[in-house]
């Protein structure tokens, strides 16, 4: 992710930042390190979901991003191409694999979560 151009920009810590949760840069510095050292055991559980044709939490984990970014006033074209790229996967596999359907997030309803949790 890291090595992809504008990979950097997909990070979390852009948009927590943003929102006023600044990550410490020794953090920071460090993530890359953690989730593209060779060999990892590290392995995410969309990455699992995606390679075992299952859904994956796209909108816990993207959606959310996305919305909250639009909110922000952050560009983030890489991270909406995923989201939109992750969704339509998850309907593919929906239909054709019985999972129950799942609705994407709305605007509206992640505004209001973080109106009520403070940000």
């Amino acid at each position: 992710m890291y090595d992809a151009p504008g990979g950097p920009a997909l990070g979390p810590a852009v948009l927590a930042g943003a929102a006023g949760h600044p990550v410490p840069e020794r953090e920071r510095a460090a993530a890359p390190a953690v989730v593209s050292a060779s060999g990892s055991p590290m392995v995410p559980s969309l990455y699992r979901d995606l390679t075992a044709d299952r859904p994956t939490e796209v909108e816990h984990l993207f959606g959310d991003l996305t919305v909250r970014a639009r909110a922000l006033g952050v560009a983030t074209p890489l991270l909406d191409l995923a989201t939109l790229h992750l969704r339509v996967h998850r309907r593919r596999v929906t239909a054709a694999g019985g999972f129950p359907p799942r609705r994407d997030f709305a605007e509206g309803e992640v505004r209001a979560a973080c109106r009520a949790g403070g940000r």
